[in-house]
C-alpha cells in the first residue's frame, strides 16, 4: 500500500540514539589497559559515556564509546573519529578538553575531562526556569565556548541543554562534538543531509541550507529562552510542529511567556532567535561583549534592508504556485459549477467575407480578431474571437455560409446580433464594410473606411473606430491598428491549435498587441511554456509603458507567462484589466489564481465564462482542474471534465480532447478508480502522440506508470516510463526531467529498493529548487522524508517532512500537508512518541475526510491501526485495519488490502489467537506478491502465525524465506523480524544454541534501522532466548518512555522467568499483571481468552477478577 503516496510502515522507524549495546562494561573492567570503569554517566547520540579512573595519570576521565550496532557503518565511524580531530582544535575552559582516541576489544573509545556535575537539561528538569541573572551568566559561559570553537572555524550544529554540563559553582562547559563540522570541509555531509536535534535545530538547518556560526548563536537563543521560561520558543505542539513555527517566523518576545523580564535579556534573546542570520548577532564573542555592557549593538541598516527584500521574495515565492496541480479547502456549494441563467451577448464579430486570394483571407482574419479584441477590452458584450471560431466549427459554418445561418450561429452565441464584414480589393484601393444585423438579417447600422490603398487601411481603420465604438455602445479612447502586414501575421497565429513557428523577428513591424497576445496563447497552449516565456520578454521589451487597453492586455498575459506572479495578482486584486466579457483575458485571470492557490476566487471567475458560454471549453476544463487540486474530485469527474469533454468532440478540438482526457484520468486516480485512470493516461498519450506534443505526452506516459505501479504492474510501469524518457530526452527541458526523474523514484519505492528511491527524488528535489515553485518543491521534500524514513534515517526524515508540512501550509495546500503530517505521525511511532503520533494521524484523518480524499483517509486508518496495534488497543486495531482494507478493495489497490491483512494478522498474534491470525494470511501466497518488501512481511507473518501454533519447522522455513527475501528488497525491518522469529522458533524446538547467528543479525540491521518498536522485539526475543541484564534494562528504559505499549506484558513476564532476585521476580511479575490487565480489559470473548491463554503459557496466571 502507499502511505501518503509512499510505503506504509508497519512497524515504524525512529532514531537510535539513547540505546544501550551489547559491549556494556560493568564497574571494574579495565579499558585498554588503563581506564577502570566506575559507573555509567549517560548516553549521546554517538554513544554511551561512562566515568572512569585513568590509573596511568591517576586522574577521574570521561570515556565515551561508539556504539557497536554504528562501528559498522563506516560514516558513523568517521564522525565519532571527526569529534576527536574538531574537539581538539578548540581550547577553552567552557570546552570539554578531549585527550586521546583509544581501541578496546574491537571498539572505539574518547578519553576527556571528567565534569562533575550535570547537564543543563537536568538542572532545568530539577529547578524550572533561572533567574535572570544566573541565566545570562550561563548563556556567556557558552558563548566563551562557542567563540574559541568558531576561531578555529568549528560549528558545533548540535547545542542543546543536554549537551553544556555545568558544575556545582555553575561553571560551564560544552560537551558532545558529535556532529560539529568545520566550516571549510567538504564532503562529511552530503548537501541537503540535516545534522543536529529537529527541536534544536536553526531555520537554515532545518531548510539543509548552508550554515556558520549564527546558527549555533540561534541554538543559545533556544537555550536562553529555556533557562528563561522553562520552555523552547512555540510550546504547546509536537517538536515537528515546533520546527515549522521556527522555519517561517521569529518567536514571540520572551516577555510575553514570562513578563516581568529585564528588557536587555528580552531583547537579547529575541537578536539571538531572528529568524535571518544576517539579524542575529554576527560572533559569539559579539554576545559575550554585549552581556557585559548589558546593551546590543544595532543591526547594520543594509542588513535589515536585505532581509526585508529575502522576506518579500520568499512571500512572492510562497503565492507563485505554477503550475502544480494542488488541492486546497473551500466551500463545496460555492465551489459548484451549476450554470445559472447565461448572460446574453450583445453580438458577436463573425468571419469577414473577402476575396479568394490568400494574402486577402489572411488580412479579412487578422482583422475579424482584431476588431473583436478591441471591442471586448472596451467592456463590449461581445463574443471572443476563439468562442466565435469554436462555435462555427461545431455548426461547420465558414465565413461563406455564416450569413446564411444566422439564426443557428446566433443561438449557438447567445447573442441576437452579428457583426459583419466585406473587405473589397479594387483598382481604387482597399476598403471594408462592416454591418451590423440581427440574427433575422435586419440591419441595423453601417460603417465603412474609404477606399485606400493597402499601406494606409490601418489608419482608415483608426479613424472609423470611434463611431464603431459609440454603435457597440462603448466610450473608446482613440484605438490603434495594426499594419496589413501584422494583421495577416496576426491570422498566421491562428487557429490556436496549430503548433508553428514564429519569433518576433517575424512580419516586420508585426509586433503589435494583438499580435503578441495570440501568439504567446497559442504558444502556452500548445504547452511550449519555456518558449513563451522567451518571446514573453521580448514582447515585454516591445511594449513598454504602452497605455493602450490592448497593450496593457498584453504586458499583463506576458507577465503572466513569465512567472511575475507580484505584477499579475496586485492587477487582479486591484480588478484592473479587461472585463467579465472578455473570456480570454478571464481564462488566463483565472489560472494565475488557480497557481496561486486562489481556488474559489478563480472559480468565481471561471462561472463568470461558463454562465456567458457554456460551450467554453477552456472553461470547463479549468474548472475541473481548480477542483481536482481542492479535493472535489467526484464534482470534477461528473460535471466540470464531462462538461468539457463533450464540448472538445463537438468542436472537433483535439488538444483539449487530449487535456481533458489526462484530467478526467488524474480525476478517476483520486477516486480510488485505478482501471479508468489507466484507459484515460493511456488515451491522452496516444491523442498527444497524434498531436507530436511530447511534452503533454511524457505527462501521460508518466501518470500511467504512477497508476501501473500501485496496481503493482511493475512491467508495465517501466514500459510506460522508459516510453516516457525517450519522448522527453531530446527536448532538453530540466523542468520535464525532473518530473521524470521523480517518477524514477516511485517506482524504486513501490518496489523496496529505497536507497535508489531516494538517490532518484533527491536529484528531482534538486531540479525543483532551481526552479523555484512552492508546491513542486514540497512534494519533492515529502518524497525525500519518505525515503530517509523507510532507510531508517530519522532525523533526516523527520527535518524534511516537517519541511515538506511548513512548504504546504505556505501555499495553503490542504491535502500536501495531510500526506505530510502522515508521515511525520509514522516518524513519530517509530521513535516511540506515540501521543504526537497519534494527533499527527487523526489530524490528518479529519482532513482527508473533511476534503473527500479516500486514499488518504485509508492511509490515516491504517496508521491509526498499527498506533493502536503497538499501543494494545487491539479490538480498535482490528477494527481499523478491516475499514481501511475495504476502502483500498474498493479502490482496486490490492497491495494496501494485503497490507491491512498483515496488521490484521499481527494484532491477532499479539493478542495470542494465531489460528486466526493464520487464517487472515491463508489464502495468501508469497509469489505471487510483486512487491519484494511485502513479500517478505507476508512470510514473516505467516511464520509468526505458525510458530505460535507449534509448526516449529514451517515456521522456520517461512523466517528463512523472508530473510532471503528482504535480503533481496534491501528491507531491514522484515528481516530483522525474521531473525527474531527464527530465535523463538529454535528456542522452541529446542535448538537454541543455533541462534547466536541470527541474534547477531538482527543487532546488525538495528544498525540500520533502529526503531523504538523493532528494538524493543529485539530486546523482548533477546530475553525469551536467555537474556542477560543489558536486553531488560534496556527494554524497561525505552518502555518508561511508552507506558502504553501492548507487549509490556511479555517483557516483564519473560524478566520474570530470567532475573535471579526474588524481590525482582515479585516486582516484574507485578509490572506483568499491570499491564495484562489494561490490555485483556478492552477484549473480550474468545480474543480475550486468547491472550490470557498466551499469559499462561509464559508462566503469568491471570489474576482472578
Amino acid at each position: 500500500m502507499t502511505a501518503p503516496g509512499r510505503e506504509f510502515i508497519g512497524d515504524g522507524g525512529a532514531t537510535a540514539t539513547g540505546l544501550l549495546s551489547a559491549a556494556e562494561f560493568a564497574r571494574g573492567d579495565l579499558v585498554a589497559a588503563r581506564f577502570r570503569i566506575e559507573r555509567l554517566l549517560g548516553m549521546g547520540g554517538m554513544g554511551v559515556v561512562y566515568q572512569a579512573h585513568d590509573e596511568q595519570l591517576g586522574i577521574e576521565v570521561a570515556l565515551k564509546l561508539l556504539r557497536p550496532e554504528l562501528a559498522s557503518r563506516p560514516d558513523a565511524f568517521e564522525r565519532f573519529r571527526h569529534e576527536l580531530l574538531l574537539a581538539r582544535q578548540v581550547s577553552s575552559p567552557h570546552v570539554v578538553r578531549i585527550h586521546d582516541l583509544v581501541q578496546h576489544a574491537g571498539v572505539w573509545l574518547i578519553s576527556m575531562d571528567f565534569v562533575p556535575g550535570r547537564s543543563l537539561e537536568q538542572l532545568l528538569d530539577a529547578e524550572g526556569p533561572l533567574g535572570p541573572e544566573r541565566a545570562l551568566r550561563i548563556a556567556r559561559q557558552i558563548a566563551l565556548g562557542l567563540a574559541a570553537a568558531h576561531h578555529r572555524q568549528v560549528i558545533h550544529r548540535d547545542l542543546k541543554p543536554a549537551n553544556v554540563l555545568v558544575t556545582d559553582t555553575d561553571e560551564v562547559l560544552i560537551s558532545d562534538f558529535g556532529v560539529a563540522r568545520s566550516a571549510g570541509a567538504t564532503g562529511l555531509t552530503l548537501s541537503g543531509v540535516i545534522i543536529g536535534t529537529p527541536e534544536y535545530l536553526s531555520p537554515e538547518q532545518a531548510r539543509a541550507e548552508r550554515v556558520d556560526g549564527r546558527s549555533d548563536l540561534y541554538a543559545l537563543g533556544l537555550i536562553l529562552h529555556e533557562m528563561l521560561t522553562g520552555s523552547v520558543p512555540f510550546a504547546g505542539g509536537t517538536p515537528a510542529e515546533m520546527l515549522a513555527q521556527r522555519i517561517v517566523r521569529s518567536p514571540p518576545g520572551v516577555d510575553t511567556v514570562k513578563p516581568g523580564l529585564p528588557t536587555f535579556a528580552v531583547r537579547l534573546c529575541a537578536r539571538l532567535l531572528a529568524l535571518q542570520p544576517a539579524h542575529r548577532p554576527q560572533s559569539a564573542d559579539e554576545v559575550v561583549r554585549a552581556i557585559d555592557a548589558g546593551a546590543l549593538s544595532r543591526p547594520p541598516a543594509a542588513s535589515r534592508r536585505r532581509a526585508a527584500l529575502l522576506a518579500l521574495a520568499l512571500a512572492v515565492a510562497a503565492l507563485a504556485g505554477a503550475l502544480a496541480w494542488r488541492q486546497h479547502d473551500g466551500d463545496g456549494e460555492a465551489s459548484r459549477a451549476a450554470v445559472a441563467p447565461r448572460m446574453q451577448l450583445a453580438a458577436a464579430v463573425v468571419p469577414i467575407v473577402s476575396g479568394d486570394a490568400p494574402d486577402d483571407r489572411a488580412l479579412a482574419l487578422g482583422l475579424e480578431r482584431t476588431l473583436a479584441l478591441h471591442l471586448a477590452a472596451q467592456g463590449a458584450a461581445v463574443a471572443d474571437p476563439l468562442r466565435t471560431a469554436r462555435a462555427l466549427r461545431e455548426l461547420g459554418l465558414d465565413a461563406a455560409s455564416a450569413p446564411r445561418n444566422r439564426e443557428r450561429l446566433g443561438a449557438a452565441l447567445r447573442t441576437s446580433a452579428l457583426l459583419e464584414g466585406e473587405l473589397v480589393r479594387d483598382d481604387t484601393g482597399l476598403r471594408v464594410l462592416f454591418t451590423l444585423r440581427d440574427t433575422a438579417g435586419g440591419t441595423q447600422w453601417q460603417e465603412r473606411t474609404r477606399s485606400v490603398a493597402e499601406e494606409s487601411l490601418h489608419d482608415e481603420l483608426a479613424a472609423l473606430w470611434p463611431r464603431i465604438a459609440r454603435r457597440m455602445g462603448v466610450q473608446s479612447p482613440d484605438a490603434t491598428f495594426p499594419s496589413p502586414a501584422a494583421l495577416r501575421t496576426l491570422a498566421r497565429a491562428w487557429p490556436l491549435d496549430t503548433d508553428v513557428a514564429w519569433t518576433p523577428a517575424t512580419g516586420g513591424d508585426a509586433l503589435a498587441p494583438d499580435v503578441w497576445w495570440w501568439t504567446l496563447e497559442r504558444l502556452d497552449r500548445n504547452g511550449r511554456q519555456a518558449e513563451a516565456a522567451g518571446v514573453a520578454r521580448a514582447a515585454l521589451d516591445a511594449l513598454g509603458d504602452l497605455a493602450a487597453p490592448d497593450a496593457a492586455r498584453a504586458r499583463w498575459l506576458a507577465r503572466y507567462l513569465v512567472g511575475d506572479t507580484d505584477a499579475v495578482l496586485a492587477m487582479l486584486d486591484a480588478q484592473t484589466g479587461a472585463p467579465d466579457q472578455d473570456h480570454p483575458w478571464q481564462l488566463f485571470a483565472a489560472r494565475a489564481l488557480i497557481a496561486a492557490g486562489r481556488y474559489d476566487d478563480a472559480l468565481a471567475r471561471l462561472r463568470t465564462i461558463t454562465e456567458s458560454d457554456p460551450r467554453n471549453v477552456d472553461a470547463w476544463f479549468h474548472t475541473g482542474k481548480a477542483l481536482l487540486m481542492q479535493g472535489d474530485a467526484q464534482l470534477a469527474v461528473d460535471d466540470a471534465l464531462t462538461r468539457a469533454l463533450v464540448a472538445a468532440n463537438r468542436q472537433s478540438d483535439r488538444r483539449m480532447q487530449a487535456d481533458v482526457t489526462n484530467a478526467l484520468g488524474i480525476g478517476y486516480r483520486q477516486l480510488g478508480q485505478l482501471d479508468a485512470a489507466a484507459e484515460h493516461f493511456d488515451k491522452a498519450a496516444r491523442l498527444r502522440h497524434a498531436l507530436a506534443d511530447a511534452r503533454g505526452e511524457g505527462t501521460s506516459l508518466r501518470n500511467l506508470a504512477t497508476v501501473h505501479a500501485i496496481q503493482g504492474r511493475f512491467d508495465r510501469a517501466d514500459a510506460a516510463l522508459a516510453q516516457a524518457r525517450a519522448t522527453l530526452e531530446p527536448l532538453g527541458d530540466p523542468v520535464a526531467m525532473a518530473d521524470l526523474v521523480n517518477d524514477v523514484g516511485t517506482l524504486e519505492e513501490e518496489r523496496g529498493d529505497f536507497r535508489k528511491a531516494l538517490a532518484a527524488y533527491r536529484e528531482a528535489l534538486g531540479f525543483r529548487q532551481a526552479q523555484g515553485d512552492p508546491g513542486w518543491i514540497a512534494e519533492s521534500l515529502i518524497n525525500v522524508g519518505f525515503a530517509y524514513l523507510q532507510l531508517g534515517e530519522f532525523d533526516n526524515a523527520q527535518v524534511y517532512l516537517q519541511q515538506a508540512d511548513s512548504a504546504y501550509g505556505s501555499i495553503d495546500d490542504r491535502a500536501g500537508a495531510i500526506r505530510a503530517r502522515q508521515g511525520l505521525g509514522l516518524a513519530h511511532t517509530a521513535r516511540g512518541e506515540f501521543v504526537q503520533a497519534r494527533e499527527a494521524i487523526e489530524g490528518s484523518l479529519r482532513d482527508a475526510e473533511t476534503l473527500q480524499m479516500p486514499e488518504e483517509q485509508a492511509t490515516a486508518l491504517a496508521g491509526l491501526a498499527e498506533l493502536d496495534r503497538l499501543e494494545g488497543h487491539y479490538a480498535a486495531a482490528l477494527d481499523r485495519a478491516s475499514r481501511a482494507q475495504t476502502m483500498f478493495e474498493s479502490r482496486e489497490d490490492p497491495r494496501g488490502a494485503l497490507e491491512m491483512r498483515l496488521i490484521r494478522s499481527a494484532a491477532l498474534a499479539d493478542i495470542g489467537n494465531y489460528a486466526q491470525a493464520q487464517a487472515v494470511l491463508v489464502a495468501e501466497d508469497p509469489d505471487a506478491v510483486q512487491n519484494i518488501e511485502q513479500r517478505a512481511l507476508l512470510q514473516w507473518r505467516q511464520g509468526e502465525a505458525a510458530l505460535g501454533l507449534a509448526r516449529h519447522d514451517d515456521a522456520l522455513r517461512l523466517a528463512t524465506e523472508a530473510i532471503d527475501t528482504a535480503r533481496a528488497a534491501g528491507a531491514v525491518v522484515p528481516e530483522i523480524g525474521a531473525h527474531l522469529l527464527r530465535i523463538r522458533a529454535l528456542a522452541a524446538a529446542g535448538r537454541q544454541r543455533e541462534g547466536g547467528e541470527d541474534l547477531a543479525a538482527a543487532r546488525d540491521g538495528l544498525a540500520r534501522f533502529a526503531s523504538v518498536p523493532v528494538r524493543l522485539l529485539f530486546d523482548e526475543a533477546a530475553l525469551a532466548s536467555g537474556g542477560g541484564d543489558t536486553d531488560l534494562r534496556e527494554a524497561r528504559a525505552l518502555i518508561a518512555r511508552l507506558p502504553s505499549y501492548g507487549r509490556r506484558w511479555r517483557v516483564e513476564a519473560l524478566a520474570a522467568r530470567t532475573l535471579a532476585s526474588a524481590d525482582a521476580v515479585t516486582e516484574a511479575r507485578a509490572a506483568a499483571h499491570e499491564a495484562l490487565a489494561r490490555v485483556a480489559g478492552a477484549l473480550d470473548g474468545a480474543q480475550r481468552e486468547a491472550l490470557l491463554t498466551e499469559a499462561r503459557a509464559l508462566g503469568l496466571e491471570p489474576e482472578t477478577p
